[in-house]
């Protein structure tokens, strides 16, 4: 099958295109496939274009010379939040995938303490191998849920654990979020990508996130996409007079 590079990325806004995204796990050159207990591994690549295929759905993508430029929708979305707050000291990434958002991070807040978080070698393998764009970061092996047991003083946490479509258990428990604020500066910000099959699962996530951080919050969806990005802050506990 053939494909025009033109095509794939939108020269105006730098968005990857729908018909690259759909047809991801066929275009380009198999660079490297794995079975990992169940997940289907593949990074593929076409001219400049190198990405990440988790059972079929695209995880990330990268231009081989600009590996921090954000080509997903969802992404320069949250770039956008990013750029709107003071820079971060500490920033905690939950889920790394093909590192898109950690290339970015790592380029845009060089003076800042990046560790990513994935559960997943075989996927660590293929970010060091493929797509890292400095090594020096912190990468962790190791579930969300235990690094969080003993983070502290976050300034960012940035939640995009979802593989497929249905998110992990976890992602609706109250527990879950409570480590998350209690692993938060005060003002610390949480960010996610939260993919919702169901309106259920954003006003079940609401719900959760009104219990643990105390005010409501509306989700912005991704105009075409099930991608909604939700950030919500620690308010700092109010001082008596």
């Amino acid at each position: 099958m053939l494909f025009n590079m033109n095509k794939f990325i939108n020269p105006t806004t730098g968005v990857i295109s729908r018909h690259f995204i759909e047809y991801s796990q066929q275009a380009g050159q198999l660079l490297y496939w794995h079975n990992h207990k169940g997940a289907r591994i593949q990074v593929r690549q076409y001219q400049q274009l190198r990405w990440l295929l988790i059972n079929d759905t695209l995880q990330s993508v990268v231009l081989q010379h600009q590996p921090e430029q954000l080509l997903l929708p969802h992404l320069q979305c949250l770039a956008q939040h990013w750029q709107a707050h003071t820079a971060p000291i500490k920033v905690l990434e939950l889920g790394l995938g093909g590192g898109a958002i950690r290339n970015y991070l790592v380029q845009r807040y060089p003076e800042a303490e990046i560790t990513s978080v994935e559960i997943n070698s075989a996927i660590i393998s293929c970010y060091t191998t493929f797509f890292a764009h400095d090594r020096q970061q912190p990468l962790i092996c190791n579930s969300a849920q235990q690094v969080l047991n003993s983070a502290h003083a976050i300034d960012w946490i940035v939640l995009d654990l979802f593989s497929q479509v249905d998110a992990p258990r976890f992602l609706f428990e109250q527990a879950f979020y409570e480590k998350i604020h209690a692993a938060l500066n005060n003002n610390g910000t949480l960010f996610i990508n939260f993919l919702a099959q169901h309106e259920s699962q954003l006003k079940q996530l609401q719900q959760l996130l009104l219990q643990v951080f105390g005010y409501k919050i509306s989700p912005q969806k991704i105009a075409g996409y099930m991608n909604h990005i939700v950030m919500i802050t620690k308010q700092a506990p109010k001082q008596l007079n």
